[in-house]
């Protein structure tokens, strides 16, 4: 997942993180970086759980966050490590 979604357009990428759904995607991104990356964040884990559970605002917040990043860094970069 974090490879596909890294290797997509940025178009797409923004597409994907509209606060709408990107919640959604932010969640997945941050747990599959957690399950693929080399250097363990338990805070990765962590926040990317959190955006799964319904009526937080972690989620929301987070893809925003993410949609920013995304727009001006290219890449995920907040809590993603």
């Amino acid at each position: 997942m974090v490879s596909w979604f890294d290797k997509q357009d940025q178009v797409i990428r923004i597409l994907l993180l509209i606060p709408i759904w990107g919640w959604f995607v932010s969640g997945l991104y941050r747990v599959f970086k957690y399950v693929e990356g080399g250097k363990k964040s338990n805070l990765t884990l962590v926040i990317g759980i959190l955006c799964f559970i319904p009526f937080l605002i972690v989620g929301f917040v987070i893809s925003i966050v993410d949609l920013v990043t995304t727009i001006t860094a290219n890449q995920i970069t907040f809590l993603a490590e």
